[in-house]
């Protein structure tokens, strides 16, 4: 009895097993056919040929999010048959659960999460619909307490630690494109001709900024 109780908890355990695995690779198939959407960059669909649209959406901050559709075509005028739009945050949570995509959402929805997020946009119940000129506009909760632009060439390397020197919490420093400026700590190497955003991240969400202009040597 004990023995057929053990190989019961083993099989049980890779039922349970394969139907995560079922789950989670289904969840990635639709994330990976997500488009980069950046904010205020444009997007259209039409649904003739398929019945849904994601959007891959990366905000580096908490704040808030706004929809905007300036053309869209819904023969029937009636609420419900609307395109539905859906915001997903990562793990597969519905943050915004199917509004109806108009000229404007009646209002800005909070982010309290900076992270990777899907825009789901799909059909609704009236036939030949399309979306055409569909954006997203973002407000961060934290602006850059030093915002500089500053001139480089290929090779050169900095010492950003000054950035922060005021503050004796944790400083994090990240940058945009490690193509462009790669950091290691507070020092910044210059590897290829670009632009890259320096920030250092402090523990309270503020960060400080430095635009690199890096030209070749």
């Amino acid at each position: 009895m004990v023995r057929f109780k053990k190989l019961a908890a083993v099989l049980l355990s890779a039922v349970m097993l394969v139907c995560c695995f079922t789950v989670q690779a289904s969840a990635a198939s639709v994330y990976d056919k997500a488009v980069k959407l950046s904010p205020m960059e444009l997007a259209s669909g039409n649904f003739k040929n398929t019945s849904e649209y994601f959007y891959k959406v990366v905000l580096n901050d908490s704040g808030k999010i706004m929809f905007y559709c300036s053309d869209h075509y819904n023969p029937d005028s009636l609420s419900w048959k609307w395109a539905k739009l859906t915001l997903i945050d990562s793990m597969g949570n519905e943050i915004i659960e199917k509004k109806a995509l108009r000229d404007r959402l009646n209002k800005s929805f909070e982010i309290t999460k900076k992270g990777t997020y899907y825009i789901k946009i799909e059909k609704g119940e009236g036939n030949d619909c399309y979306f055409n000129n569909f954006y997203y506009g973002f407000q961060p909760d934290h602006t850059p307490t030093i915002s500089l632009a500053l001139n480089a060439k290929v090779g050169d390397e900095f010492d950003f630690s000054a950035l922060t020197s005021n503050y004796k919490g944790k400083v994090t420093m990240k940058t945009t494109d490690s193509k462009v400026a790669d950091v290691d700590g507070n020092i910044v190497t210059c590897k290829k001709a670009g632009k890259a955003k320096i920030r250092a991240y402090m523990n309270n969400g503020d960060y400080a900024e430095i635009t690199l202009i890096v030209k070749k040597k």
